[in-house]
């Protein structure tokens, strides 16, 4: 896949490059749905059907619409608007991919799920670059050679001798910085431990307790997502095991669903609670990007949700008496900015509780692209799965299969990496180039 995106584009691109608008939008959609529903289509299908029990003509259309709407519409409409971009298009083509993507990440309460740039998430050279401009910086240089390969001669030979030296360039700095970034060490007092995969047992909570009880010590234990089914504050029995198990343990860190009344009304969140060594309820976290679908229905008008959950609104981070956390549930490990938020903010490590039971093969691709948030933070990234194994994801995007993990000593730990500082300037940086291409341009066509 790593390889194979770097021209995937260019049969459209060429295809459409002297093509009327309206050839341009119907390859551009044909070739967006195709692509959409491929890369969602094996795991959306199947995951409508049980979690909105969906039968198979609504699930069929349900997964339809939603990679269409989150991913194949951003295709067609780079398709589209590609005859009207300003020479030398192989530059103005990255730079209008980068705005799109941009925009999926917002639209709709936004899935920036399988950007171009994420593809190269397992070329850990080339991925270190999201360091500096996030996976936007990834997305450009990847299309820029089959945007350039797309153009005719002699723009063709210019773009792509700029193309091979924009990725040697890359693969420069990024070797660097993994020589720079020691490997992952097992050894040393384990600062967490992550109990996963027993959310599908006949009694979550208790496999839970029971597993942590004969897990390695360490000063913060984590469950999964919904390692917890039910609400807390309806069932003492089950709000009494989860004491005594943080009495045990120490601090513990869970994932459950909430209810609260507010304004007469019961509101339902997805949360991440956090329990002291005293088995206390000290802080929780309140899940804010909500899966379209799935936990909230993607439009007021539409009801594809029974109950929908509310999103959260703080994004402070969760702190124990020696680490301070930044909590992602589920596929909020996929945005770039509730990471960055957090890494502003001084945390020691990402901890992404999800349940992976309705993703299916999709878990794998919400783990390719949960790395970015390692590298773009220069932090740990801890993946407590409900229904699989533990991944430790290092500062430098590598993967690792453990339970525990020693972070060091604080002042060994990451500071604010340029992407953390500045955020999606690859954004502003593609539209201001975009302005650059156009005012020649204007300028012909201004009236005097």
């Amino acid at each position: 896949m790593s390889l194979l995106a770097w021209f995937a584009a260019w049969p459209l691109l060429r295809a459409v490059r002297d093509a009327s608008w309206q050839r341009r939008l119907a390859l551009g959609s044909l070739a967006g749905f195709v692509w959409s529903l491929g890369t969602v289509g094996s795991w959306l299908y199947p995951a409508t059907r049980e979690h909105l029990a969906a039968g198979p003509a609504a699930a069929a259309a349900l997964t339809a619409a939603a990679a269409w709407t989150y991913g194949g519409a951003y295709l067609a409409a780079l398709a589209l608007v590609y005859g009207w971009l300003p020479r030398p298009r192989w530059l103005a083509a990255p730079a209008a991919l980068v705005l799109l993507e941009q925009l999926r990440t917002g639209v709709l309460g936004g899935a920036p799920w399988a950007l171009l740039g994420q593809t190269q998430h397992d070329v850990l050279p080339l991925a270190q670059l999201a360091e500096l401009t996030g996976v936007a910086g990834l997305s450009f240089l990847v299309l820029l050679p089959a945007a350039a390969a797309a153009e005719p001669r002699p723009a063709r030979t210019v773009g792509l001798l700029t193309s091979a030296a924009a990725v040697a360039a890359t693969l420069l700095f990024g070797g660097i910085r993994l020589y720079a970034l020691p490997a992952f060490d097992p050894g040393g007092e384990p600062d967490l431990a992550v109990v996963s995969g027993l959310n599908l047992a006949a009694d979550p909570l208790a496999a839970y307790v029971a597993a942590s009880a004969t897990a390695p010590p360490a000063p913060l234990t984590v469950w999964p997502e919904a390692a917890v089914p039910g609400y807390l504050s309806d069932d003492p029995s089950a709000a009494g095991a989860v004491a005594r198990a943080a009495r045990t343990r120490g601090w513990l860190l869970l994932g459950a669903p909430r209810h609260e009344i507010s304004g007469g009304a019961r509101r339902y969140f997805n949360s991440v609670l956090l329990f002291d060594a005293d088995g206390r309820l000290r802080n929780t976290y309140d899940k804010r990007r909500l899966v379209p679908f799935g936990e909230r229905s993607p439009l007021p008008a539409l009801s594809t949700v029974p109950r929908p959950f509310s999103a959260g609104t703080a994004d402070a981070p969760l702190a124990t008496d020696r680490l301070r956390i930044g909590p992602l549930v589920c596929w909020e490990a996929i945005f770039p900015a509730l990471a960055r938020r957090y890494a502003e903010q001084g945390v020691d490590v990402l901890v992404n509780l999800t349940s992976d039971r309705d993703l299916g093969t999709g878990a794998s691709q919400q783990l390719a692209f949960s790395r970015f948030r390692a590298i773009e933070t220069r932090r740990w990234l801890v993946r407590a799965s409900g229904t699989g194994a533990t991944v430790l994801v290092d500062p430098a995007g590598r993967v690792h299969r453990a339970d525990t993990l020693h972070l060091g000593p604080p002042s060994g730990r990451a500071g604010r990496t340029i992407y953390v500082r500045f955020g999606e300037t690859m954004s502003w940086l593609s539209a201001a180039l975009l302005v650059a291409l156009l005012l020649p341009h204007t300028a012909n066509v201004w009236p005097r």
